[in-house]
């Protein structure tokens, strides 16, 4: 019964410990710039990545209106890092400028992997 438990012991924490392996990196740490096509202007941004993950996305530069780009720029750079992708819903009323953001941290993002 002993060799039993110490064998059970061993297998749960060799099982624990494989998963812990997180694989290839996504992306060459560092910081990249994107940019694209808004509504009105260029929207630019500068993503800071892991080799595993998207850790902050900063706004550049933009002409976008305020009241569009306040709670597009306020709200979906939260959504992308928790999500760690832009792969996000964008923000009812300002659809364009959303997408343009998650346009530029694709492109950001894209040159992280090379």
């Amino acid at each position: 019964m002993k060799k039993f438990n110490l064998f059970s012991i061993i297998l749960v924490l060799l099982l624990m410990f494989s998963g812990c392996d997180k694989g290839e990196p996504l992306y060459l740490a560092g910081t990249y710039l994107g940019q694209s096509e808004g509504y009105y202007s260029k929207v630019t941004v500068s993503v800071v990545v892991d080799d595993y993950q998207i850790m902050d996305i900063e706004i550049v530069s933009h002409e976008e209106p305020e009241i569009l780009s306040k709670i597009v720029f306020k709200e979906l750079p939260p959504r992308i890092i928790k999500k760690n992708s832009t792969e996000v819903d964008v923000i009812s009323g300002a659809t364009y400028t959303s997408l343009s953001l998650l346009d530029a941290v694709e492109k950001a993002l894209t040159s992280a992997r090379q």
